[in-house]
């Protein structure tokens, strides 16, 4: 599949499994013979608690047992997915002395289940949304050439993307506030007490307090650490400019 079929084709996407089968059609040609897709949603967002796992082409018992287990949380790609915007091959991440002990036990799983080399591509969306998608080479494949690993990012990172709009249609719009209510809130999430809003917005801090409460109740939390999570999660608090 061209690269500019396969962006018309993800743009004409409307569910996830459509999706999904159009990323597996694009890399059937391809030196790719596995799969995997993992989205851990933001802590804060309302869906914090629903990891993405999408996986074809590997063992069963494995992906049942990444799924149950919940395995991924051991992955070392998706750790690198977190702190590097650069692919990483499998090969070399199996030998980074930096793994902890989880970590190398997943590596030692893979490779009990021998599933080759691959490639780990991180992606990247709103809100902290993260992913990390792997792509798992034909026998005899160990690296590719910069042209064609650039373009199988392109197409992790725009699935991705698509992805991540389909789960903003499903989630439905974040709580909206005030415009104090937003300032409130960024301060909250910077540290600030009460007292030094107050001060900073010129406004008492009985009338912060009540913004507060306002501000609890439209997030659906309790307290004020809560607030700033969801609020980072929904992507509600503003930069500093």
């Amino acid at each position: 599949m061209l690269i500019t079929d396969y962006e018309l084709g993800v743009d004409a996407c409307a569910t996830p499994e459509a999706l999904w089968a159009l990323i597996g059609q694009y890399f059937r040609d391809t030196v790719v013979d596995r799969i995997v897709y993992l989205h851990l949603p933001p802590i804060g967002a309302p869906d914090e608690r629903s990891p993405v796992v999408r996986a074809d082409g590997y063992p069963e018992e494995l992906v049942t047992r990444y799924l149950a287990e919940r395995l991924f949380r051991d992955n070392p790609m998706l750790r690198h997915a977190q702190i590097n915007a650069e692919p990483v091959y499998w090969d070399d991440i199996a030998v980074d002395p930096g793994l902890g002990a989880r970590e190398r036990a997943f590596v030692d799983e893979l490779r009990r289940h021998d599933i080759g080399s691959g490639v780990g591509i991180p992606v990247y969306g709103p809100n902290g949304r993260v992913g990390h998608c792997g792509l798992g080479f034909r026998s005899g494949v160990r690296r590719l050439t910069e042209g064609v690993l650039r373009e199988f990012q392109w197409v992790c990172q725009l699935g991705h993307l698509r992805y991540c709009d389909m789960l903003q249609v499903a989630l439905g719009p974040p709580p909206t506030l005030s415009d104090r209510e937003n300032e409130v809130l960024s301060l909250v999430a910077r540290g600030k007490s009460n007292t030094m809003i107050g001060e900073i917005l010129g406004i008492s801090s009985h009338t912060v307090d009540a913004h507060l409460r306002r501000i609890y109740v439209k997030l659906g939390v309790f307290d004020r650490i809560s607030a700033a999570v969801r609020g980072i999660g929904v992507g509600l608090i503003r930069a500093e400019g």
